[in-house]
């Protein structure tokens, strides 16, 4: 087994090091397994998907951490993997973390429920609850905060670990299940500690833990032969052999001024470095006592350059101490070498090993061995397929308009506008205002306008065209049900009214008749805005083309699944696209694609049915909704954990398809780390609506706001009360002709050069926007 180390985790020329050593160690001695310093679960999971079908091998992007996955090396290697699947000559790809990612999310549940059904153990609903808030969610606030309900989780843990273990004839999928439970509980009792501020010394029970796992991996694949892939710190042995003194100390402060500078933050505080590794005991020492000389571990150093993770801003390598390995080595006009230790030299020399900052040591008994490289450079961002061109045709004049209660003479917000017989739609603002462009394509077409609870109104295209309207007023006609009010009748020998939840379990069991399960692509208008104390700050407009490989269903992080490019954008306010990657996060909040939520997780929720109202001239239940138990696992809101939720949601009669959605999330207040003198609350308001496409339901609109209020610790008065807006409304689908697109929304901005066209934004429909942001919380 061979642990290929790095100073940091923005060390370029190391990754491509590291890439070359991989097709070295695999050609010419026998290596034929990589393991890295990411999920055990997400990697062996996308291992075996690879097995199936070699195109899964983007799932290794999901799998590896970004640190990595990222970079130009990464893709270097996964080329190189896939060179060799074409002469049969299989590489595999595994991971040692008890950190794991979306894979684990979407996943985990699943195997698990189907390993303890296969040898038909019993664990009962509630412990299912618990794992799955526990090991997915993360959802530990009762846990933190609660003695007796801590000893509860980890009795359950421990009785169905037990249970498990006791399987006879393990497969070894159903061995690395196992081994994963085993290493989610040490991820769980490690996050416990940190949220109750326990004093941990570095990071011992991940260490631990993930040295378990690799002996883990050594064992269930004897025959293998090992190189792993992490940081320089968890694969050295007799870290007590590492003096960190006033030199080193120097070094980190003057990194602390370097963060602080960039950031404007740092937590770093002054003669911490001197007790740093005190007490520490990484992985490596765990793994020499258990495969003694059958391990070699490599750590890395350079003299000189820019190192930072990739897709941030760099930092330069200070210079090192004369008596410094990387001075000396320098000074003999070493550009490059392998410098192999010697576990019997009592000399000490500073090395810049841990961090790019010097420590002193007994370097021989801590690595094997030293790969310098003078010159190094942060890691070069890995590049995606070029985004296509989004065309634009020729167009007749805009028409302007407005929806409003024909009753009341009100605004009526996000009601559709759509043709009858084309694909375009799009959604009024909250002041009822929209904005269509009419094509030649149009003009035998008819305008469909509706809202929730209104009936609705048809509007023939060419009688606009032929008096030259520019302005349209519509008024919607509320719609009121006539004597008394029933819900749908089935006739039988016995009629039978429907409860809330008996709806809600309807809707969730119809999820796959009214929802579109296939491949699809969808494009989508964007628009971020932030207002800090009153003042917009920030505006993006962007155009996102997603391919959802999954369909229309549920998912523990549907951000991680759905990809998508990036294809027009525009700043109004503010320099650059930093927060289109935002955008991911607004498909969390989705009732159908995301399983954090009233319809997925009922049993949180007080339902309440509130009767019918009409949308689209068909009968809707609306139910209103409390959660009665707050938290990431039925709201998709972390830390700081949610206090209270509650909202409604619309239910159609006929075929139980949920057509709005609307929740309200107050989370409990924090202390701000940079401003221990003020505390903060955020509170959400989502609402999302669906739009029926040749026969299914796909997502037409979401709008989310965030709400963070500063107070004063002192006297609890309101500092300030800043806002972050996001309208996403979808422009276009397409089931037909299906594009697969490989990167992940987080990624969106990532290697994209693109120039706003403004005479793409002339001529399109999209949403207006509002005159006034109204913030309309349901606290």
């Amino acid at each position: 087994m061979v642990l290929l180390g790095e100073q940091s985790h923005g060390d370029g020329v190391v990754f491509d090091e590291k890439v070359e050593l991989i097709k070295y160690l695999h050609e010419h001695l026998g290596y034929n397994t990589i393991a890295f310093e990411s999920g055990l679960y997400d990697n062996y999971k996308a291992y075996k998907e690879y097995l199936k079908d070699v195109s899964k091998i983007s799932m290794y992007d999901e799998s590896v951490f970004g640190i990595w996955s990222d970079t130009k090396s990464f893709h270097n290697l996964i080329s190189y993997v896939k060179e060799r699947a074409v002469k049969h000559d299989t590489i595999k790809i595994l991971g040692f973390d008890l950190q794991e990612g979306s894979l684990f999310e979407n996943y985990f549940m699943g195997d698990f429920k189907n390993m303890i059904d296969k040898h038909k153990i019993k664990v009962s609903e509630n412990d299912l609850i618990k794992i799955e808030k526990a090991f997915v969610f993360r959802d530990l606030y009762d846990a933190v905060n609660n003695q007796k309900d801590s000893i509860d989780l980890y009795e359950s843990f421990e009785k169905n670990l037990k249970l498990i273990e006791e399987i006879k004839n393990q497969s070894l999928d159903d061995k690395v299940l196992i081994q994963v439970f085993r290493s989610k509980i040490a991820a769980v009792s490690f996050e416990i500690q940190e949220l109750q501020n326990q004093r941990i010394i570095v990071q011992n029970p991940r260490d631990e833990q993930m040295a378990k796992n690799l002996i883990f991996l050594g064992e269930s694949f004897p025959k293998d032969k090992i190189i792993c892939w992490g940081a320089s710190y968890h694969f050295s042995k007799n870290i007590d052999q590492v003096i960190a003194d006033d030199v080193t100390e120097n070094y980190f402060e003057k990194l602390s001024e370097i963060e602080k500078k960039n950031t404007g933050y740092t937590d770093y505080k002054k003669n911490e470095s001197l007790n740093l590794l005190k007490g520490a005991l990484p992985m490596g020492g765990f793994l020499k006592g258990y495969f003694k000389d059958k391990i070699y571990s490599i750590a890395f150093s350079n003299y000189e350059g820019e190192y930072g993770l990739v897709n941030t801003k760099p930092y330069s390598i200070l210079s090192f101490p004369v008596n410094s390995i990387e001075n000396i080595l320098v000074n003999k006009q070493i550009q490059k070498c392998f410098v192999e230790l010697n576990s019997q030299d009592e000399i000490s020399y500073y090395s810049s090993v841990f961090g790019n900052v010097p420590f002193k040591a007994l370097w021989g008994k801590v690595f094997d061995a030293l790969i310098f490289i003078k010159k190094t450079y942060q890691p070069e961002i890995k590049i995606y397929p070029k985004n296509n061109d989004v065309k634009v045709g020729n167009s007749y004049p805009y028409i302007k308009g407005k929806v409003y209660d024909l009753k009341y003479n009100r605004s009526i917000a996000n009601a559709q506008v759509s043709f009858l017989s084309s694909k375009q739609n799009l959604v009024t603002n909250k002041n009822g205002e929209f904005v269509i462009t009419i094509s030649k394509n149009n003009i035998e077409d008819k305008l469909i306008v509706s809202g929730m609870g209104y009936l609705n109104d048809t509007i023939a295209v060419s009688k606009l065209i032929e008096k030259k309207v520019n302005y349209l007023k519509i008024g919607l006609k509320p719609y009121k049900f006539e004597g008394i009010q029933l819900d749908n009748v089935v006739i039988s020998s016995v009629s039978k009214i429907l409860t809330a939840e008996q709806i809600l379990e309807k809707a969730k069991i119809n999820i796959e008749n009214n929802y579109y399960q296939n491949p699809y692509n969808q494009d989508f208008f964007y628009r971020t805005q932030i207002l800090k104390k009153g003042k917009l700050t920030s505006h993006m407009e962007a155009v996102v083309k997603t391919y959802n490989e999954n369909g229309m269903k549920g998912l523990n992080s549907p951000d991680a699944e759905i990809k998508g490019e990036l294809f027009q954008f525009r700043n109004l306010i503010n320099n650059g696209f930093e927060d289109i990657n935002h955008f991911a996060f607004i498909f969390d909040r989705d009732v159908i694609l995301s399983k954090s939520n009233v319809l997925y997780k009922t049993a949180s929720y007080k339902l309440k049915k509130e009767g019918m109202v009409v949308e689209n001239d068909r009968r809707v239940y609306k139910i209103s909704f409390v959660n009665n138990d707050p938290g990431t696992y039925s709201t998709g809101y972390g830390y700081p954990a949610p206090e209270k939720s509650s909202g409604v949601v619309y239910i159609d009669a006929s075929s139980f398809a949920v057509l709005r959605y609307e929740h309200c999330v107050v989370r409990r207040t924090y202390e701000l780390k940079k401003e221990q003198d003020k505390n903060a609350q955020m509170k959400h308001k989502i609402v999302v609506t669906y739009k029926n496409f040749e026969g299914k339901y796909f997502m037409n609109y979401c709008y989310v706001i965030d709400k963070i209020i500063v107070t004063s610790k002192k006297d609890n008065s309101i500092i300030s009360e800043n806002y972050k807006v996001n309208n996403v409304m979808s422009t276009k689908i397409d089931t037909s002709n299906v594009e697969k697109i490989d990167r992940t929304l987080f990624k969106l901005d990532q290697n994209v050069n693109l120039v706003s066209d403004s005479s793409y934004w002339e001529d399109q429909n999209f949403m207006v926007q509002d005159d006034k942001i109204v913030f309309d919380f349901c606290d």
